[in-house]
């Protein structure tokens, strides 16, 4: 685990190096350097072993972006999602999350319009809860988590479709498999 956040902490090193780099060369990092502020909408969908104790969910979230580069982007994301209930025999189950995620996008076309990839890693705030019968139970763990995503941006709107694990510790057994559509509403 260790080692999976110091190669990423030195990815994000190295990527904040490349645009500094970049601004001495060229004198600016971005047409128009500013933050950008989308809301977006997500439905979830647990895979594998997630899929036994979760359901289908839904959620929002708020993204700020950083121009960089004129291509990339880093990006914050913070939302919350909800999930209807697994209900096998008499026991009921679901967990909901609040992710907090830091992030890059990058544009494979010019103008920050077309296809681009993310990839994020943060925290996430799982949500447990249990009913058996009139025996219930919850719980709420913090857990480090990343994903990757591909998406279409088309002025202010876009489409992506993630793959999140809620817990690198345990990462095949809490898979998640996100869209969503989202709207920037601001640029500072």
């Amino acid at each position: 685990m260790k080692k999976i956040i110091s190669t990423i902490a030195l990815s994000v090193l190295c990527i904040a190096g490349a645009a500094r780099a970049d601004k001495a060369r060229t004198g600016h990092l971005a047409k128009d350097h500013m933050i950008r502020f989308t809301a977006d909408t997500e439905f979830g969908i647990p895979l594998g072993n997630y899929a036994d104790v979760n359901s289908v969910g839904g959620g929002v979230s708020v993204t700020g972006e950083y121009l960089l580069l004129e291509q990339l982007s880093g990006t914050l994301r913070i939302g919350f999602d909800a999930h209807a209930d697994r209900t096998v025999g008499a026991r009921s189950s679901h967990v909901n999350a609040i992710p907090i995620l830091l992030g890059t996008k990058y544009f494979i076309g010019p103008d920050r319009q077309g296809m681009f990839g993310a990839f994020e890693l943060g925290m996430f705030d799982l949500m447990s809860s249990v009913t058996q019968g009139t025996v219930s139970g919850s719980s709420n763990d913090v857990k480090f988590g990343m994903g990757v995503g591909l998406g279409y941006q088309q002025n202010q709107w876009h489409v992506r479709v993630n793959v999140h694990s809620q817990d690198v510790g345990n990462f095949g057994s809490a898979m998640m498999l996100t869209g969503g559509i989202g709207y920037q509403f601001a640029g500072l």
